[in-house]
């Protein structure tokens, strides 16, 4: 299914519930703060998140023109953490439909 072919938000009952408790609730404030108090009452997966942009760094540095253990190895440098993390990102986490 191409992303064009997908049903637009809310997919699901459960969706549109969120949808509605997160507007109720937050109003209108700035998508940065709104994943911030999203954090804080632990509706977004903080792990899962962080997955995300290191697979996304790694592979923005992959079509710079490093090479892939390169990329992860200033992954590592640029967020401050090992480069096992790294690894574990870009191989481990894959349940991560991202």
């Amino acid at each position: 299914m191409t992303r064009s072919e997908r049903k637009p938000f809310p997919r699901t009952t459960y969706e549109a519930e969120l949808a509605r408790l997160v507007s109720k609730r937050f109003g209108r404030i700035s998508p940065g703060r709104l994943v911030v108090e999203l954090y804080r009452i632990g509706v977004i997966d903080h792990t899962l998140c962080k997955t995300l942009m290191v697979r996304r760094w790694v592979e923005q540095a992959v079509r710079d023109g490093h090479r892939k253990t390169r990329a992860m190895w200033l992954a590592s440098e640029y967020f401050c953490t090992s480069y096992e993390y790294v690894r574990k990102c870009m191989y481990y986490y894959n349940d991560v439909n991202i």
